[in-house]
């Protein structure tokens, strides 16, 4: 990448003021989302279960989702509020969303799809330039292709670019659907830290891995059934919210897809496919046989062992990769991915005695009871509110 001068910041890089603050309500069928939380960090990512409501509120943010009471400020400029009537259009608000789609048209080169959103940009005399945000992303050697020739990572790049051609004065990343084609992209990483670096723009990002969140920040906002656990530090967040006995890790669920292969009447269970792997899971014979489902099971019935076990009256031994190890002065919360992210909470000694490090192969040693099945109606919850 060339050297590249700072841009002019369209908000002041200051941690000592409030950046985003907002107390919104919002309830659609049985999921109620209530927020409360102010950020004063140039960068923060929000963090949680999938269907906690994480892209619900940053659509509030940016302005595609209407609370249905409270207010929203930015910058000391009130974009919503409920009881005055207030409702700033999303074309004023200068709040680039990156969202979970994440499509390049078709028809159009990628140079044409970006030089149409900058000339559309109606702040001309701030503006980011062209020039400048293709060589910040290195997307030189892309301008000339179309969407069918990209990767996952370079639509993704696109789609950051083109948020950034329209000179946000924030910038809002949400993550795109879980699957094996559409994961975030760890690759995206160091793009955003150049972004803030170089263009002074605050960022909050929907985080999946622990891991990458520390590569960008430690300023995290938990969130789980609707609900703000912690907004700050990320240790201390794991430390007080999510490793006591009796908080958040066990209410913490993690979320698995898998394909119905058949079910065993005779053994009580029924039989799944996860990413490569066979699970026995609580027997679900009202699933017909090829359908998908999703399953939970909380962090605290996750155990690891570093060698696939035989001779165990444990069920599901999911192979996986380590991507991050959260200490606190107790416990301990491991971060695997096993195709999607899966969060095991276990002890310092077991860690320690272990040798577990970063990049470690382990198994995840689930017991088939531990596996619950979301309801159908819980499933569309899940769909819209990630």
């Amino acid at each position: 990448m060339k050297a590249m001068a700072t841009l002019n910041p369209l908000y002041p890089d200051d941690k000592t003021s409030i950046l985003l603050e907002m107390d919104v309500k919002l309830s659609r069928d049985h999921f109620n989302l209530s927020a409360t939380l102010a950020i004063d960090s140039p960068i923060t990512a929000f963090f949680g279960p999938p269907g906690s409501g994480k892209s619900t509120l940053l659509g509030m943010i940016a302005g595609i989702v209407n609370p249905q009471q409270g207010w929203i400020r930015f910058g000391g400029e009130t974009l919503f509020d409920s009881g005055k009537g207030i409702r700033v259009p999303v074309s004023r608000r200068r709040i680039g969303l990156v969202g979970r789609d994440t499509t390049v048209y078709p028809r159009y080169s990628v140079q044409k799809h970006l030089q149409e959103a900058h000339a559309q940009s109606p702040f001309r005399s701030d503006r980011f330039e062209f020039e400048q945000i293709v060589d910040l992303l290195d997307l030189e050697p892309l301008l000339g292709s179309h969407s069918h020739r990209l990767s996952a990572d370079e639509k993704q790049r696109i789609a950051l670019a083109h948020a950034l051609m329209r000179s946000p004065r924030l910038l809002l990343l949400d993550d795109p659907p879980s699957s094996q084609d559409h994961a975030p992209s760890p690759r995206l990483l160091p793009y955003l830290s150049r972004v803030r670096e170089t263009l002074k723009l605050p960022i909050i990002f929907v985080g999946q891995s622990l891991g990458g969140i520390l590569r960008l920040t430690d300023q995290m906002v938990l969130i789980v059934n609707g609900r703000i656990l912690g907004v700050g530090d990320l240790h201390e967040i794991i430390t007080n919210k999510i490793l006591l006995a009796n908080m958040a890790l066990q209410g913490i669920e993690n979320l698995l897809p898998v394909t119905l292969l058949d079910h065993e009447a005779e053994d009580g269970c029924s039989i799944a496919h996860y990413y490569g792997t066979e699970l026995v899971l609580p027997i679900a014979a009202h699933l017909p046989r090829g359908e998908l489902a999703h399953v939970c099971v909380r962090s605290s019935d996750i155990a690891l062992s570093k060698q696939y076990l035989n001779g165990t009256s444990i069920q599901n031994q999911i192979k996986g990769r380590v991507c991050a190890i959260i200490r606190t002065p107790e416990h301990a919360v491991v971060q695997i991915d096993c195709g999607n992210t899966l969060l095991a909470g276990v002890s310092l000694r077991a860690v320690n005695e272990m040798g577990l490090q970063e990049g470690d192969t382990v198994y995840c040693l689930i017991k088939a009871h531990s596996f619950s099945y979301l309801t159908h109606h819980s499933q569309r919850n899940h769909e819209y509110l990630h």
